[in-house]
């Protein structure tokens, strides 16, 4: 068994027993705009969509966590704010086009049109997104392909090294090592595992946010993002916004 798969059977054993965490005051209300359904942004910097049980979970998994939870936070914060106001999280759709980790095809995501995309940032030293990649897995199987595409893009490492969890993950140094990383994360998940480069300029474009997520509407507008992922208001979204479709896109939205 690799020394990836070991912990994270034992994180599998532990999710169940926490899965219900609050969507907290996230308001999951749609507005009908002429151009589609439009959701509220979730700009939740302190990792409020998970209980109490999980960020303890999570804390215990890198050092620096432990150490000084607040400074982290507001070290995330500042970066955010320094980087992402203004520039990443400025409501348009990033080109995307990268190498797949297991298959070495591209994706390009501007070439995928007419069906929604959702992904989210992902590294190996990064808790959030080893928590919802099985979340995520189970959304990919239950929606059609045809209308709704998931996948991960392989970010920047958020705690290389830290702890004996993720000694064995420094920050890469070429993009062969990153790409041997991602080939790692593809372990935890079905879905693909597109490997942003040693410069992390998808990552970037995005925001830098460690775990965002993104919603992309079949017609190419960004609808949705999170600076955490959460796989129930993902889900929520992607029911409301097919039903919506499927009701012929009326002016309100159906019971």
């Amino acid at each position: 068994m690799s020394r990836l798969v070991r912990p994270f059977l034992l994180l599998l054993l532990w999710l169940p027993l926490h899965a219900s965490a609050q969507l907290q005051n996230w308001n999951p209300e749609p507005w009908v705009t002429d151009q589609g359904l439009l959701f509220r942004n979730d700009l939740d910097f302190y990792l409020n969509s998970y209980s109490k049980e999980e960020i303890k979970f999570m804390r215990k998994q890198v050092n620096i966590w432990r150490m000084n939870w607040d400074k982290v936070i507001q070290a995330t914060i500042d970066d955010l704010r320094a980087y992402s106001e203004g520039r990443g999280f400025d409501e348009q759709v990033h080109g995307i086009d990268l190498v797949d980790a297991r298959s070495g095809t591209r994706y390009d995501l501007l070439a995928d049109t007419g069906r929604v995309r959702v992904f989210m940032f992902v590294s190996l030293t990064n808790p959030p997104a080893r928590m919802q990649a099985p979340h995520w897995d189970k959304l990919a199987a239950k929606y059609d392909p045809a209308k709704v595409h998931l996948f991960t893009v392989y970010g920047r490492e958020l705690h290389p090294g830290d702890r004996k969890e993720y000694k064995y993950w420094p920050a890469p140094k070429s993009e062969d090592e990153k790409r041997a990383y991602a080939k790692e994360f593809a372990q935890l998940t079905g879905m693909p595992v597109l490997v942003d480069g040693l410069n992390d300029a998808v990552f970037d474009a995005y925001g830098r946010a460690p775990n965002g997520a993104y919603v992309i509407d079949g017609s190419g507008r960004l609808i949705f993002h999170g600076t955490w992922a959460d796989h129930r208001k993902i889900e929520h979204i992607l029911d409301t916004l097919l039903k919506w479709e499927a009701a012929g896109r009326p002016r309100k939205l159906p019971d």
